[in-house]
C-alpha cells in the first residue's frame, strides 16, 4: 500500500481509534508521568521498525504489545486531567497510528507497518519536551533518516515528492545541529561525516543507494547522540 493510501486509511480510522478497547486495567506506575511514558513508547516505536523490516511477526507483535501497554498507561494519565486538551488530541492520533500498525501487521505489509510505526515515533518526538533544541533536532534527524529508508523501500517513484520534502527538512535540521557541533573543535570529524552523508543523499540516483545512505545516516546519528 502506498503512503497516500495509508494516510487515507489513517483518516478513516481516526473516528474508530477511540474504540480500541483497554481490556486490562493497568495501574499507573508510581512516579510515571506523561513524558516518561511517551519516552518509553518512543523507544518501542523505534525498535518495532527493525522487527518489522526483518519480517519477524512474533517479535513485532511483542513490541506492539509493549506499545499498547504504554498507550493504556498514557490513557490513564491523560484522562485523570480532562482539561489537558493538547495531550488528549495527541492520544487520539496515537490510537490512530496504533490501529494502522495493527492492520498492516495483520496484512503482513511489513514496510507499510514500519512507516506507520515511524510516523508514531515522529509524532511522539513532536509531543515531547526535550532539554535542548539540539536534542530534539537530533531525534528528528533519526526520524527523517528512517523515513528516507522506509519511503524508498515502499515505492521511490510514488513517494518521490514526499522524499524530496523529507530530504530538504533533513538538510535544514542537520544545518541547525551542525551550528552547535561546530562550536567544539573535537567535533570536526562529525561535521565532515555529516556533511558528506547529506551531500551524497542529495546526489543519490538509485533507491539502493538512498537506502544504504539512510542506514549510514542512522549510524551517524548514534555517534552524534554520544557526542552531545
Amino acid at each position: 500500500m502506498h503512503s497516500s493510501k495509508m494516510i487515507r486509511r489513517l483518516v478513516t480510522t481516526v473516528a474508530l481509534a477511540l474504540m480500541i478497547p483497554v481490556h486490562t486495567a493497568i495501574a499507573a506506575e508510581e512516579g510515571a508521568t506523561i513524558p516518561s511514558v511517551l519516552g518509553s513508547m518512543q523507544e518501542h516505536a523505534e525498535q518495532i521498525v527493525g522487527r518489522l523490516l526483518a519480517t519477524d511477526g512474533p517479535a513485532s507483535r511483542e513490541q506492539y504489545q509493549q506499545l499498547r501497554l504504554g498507550v493504556n498507561r498514557l490513557h490513564q494519565l491523560i484522562t485523570s486531567d480532562p482539561s489537558n486538551d493538547r495531550h488528549s488530541r495527541e492520544l487520539i492520533m496515537i490510537y490512530s497510528w496504533m490501529r494502522v500498525i495493527d492492520i498492516e501487521i495483520t496484512d503482513k505489509s511489513w514496510v507499510e507497518a514500519a512507516i506507520a510505526a515511524n510516523q508514531l515515533s515522529g509524532m511522539i518526538i513532536q509531543a515531547l519536551d526535550f532539554p535542548t533544541m539540539t536534542q530534539r533536532d537530533v531525534a528528528w534527524m533519526d526520524y527523517l533518516a528512517r523515513e528516507m529508508e522506509l519511503l524508498t523501500l515502499e515505492d521511490p517513484v510514488a513517494n518521490a515528492d514526499l522524499l524530496s520534502v523529507r530530504l530538504l527538512t533533513l538538510e535544514n535540521t542537520w544545518g541547525r545541529v551542525r551550528e552547535v557541533l561546530i562550536q567544539h573543535f573535537k567535533n570536526k570529524p562529525l561535521l565532515l561525516q555529516g556533511d558528506t552523508l547529506v551531500i551524497k543523499l542529495k546526489a543519490s540516483t538509485t533507491p539502493a543507494e538512498t537506502v544504504a545512505l539512510a542506514k549510514q545516516l542512522l549510524d551517524f546519528i548514534d555517534l552524534v547522540e554520544k557526542a552531545e
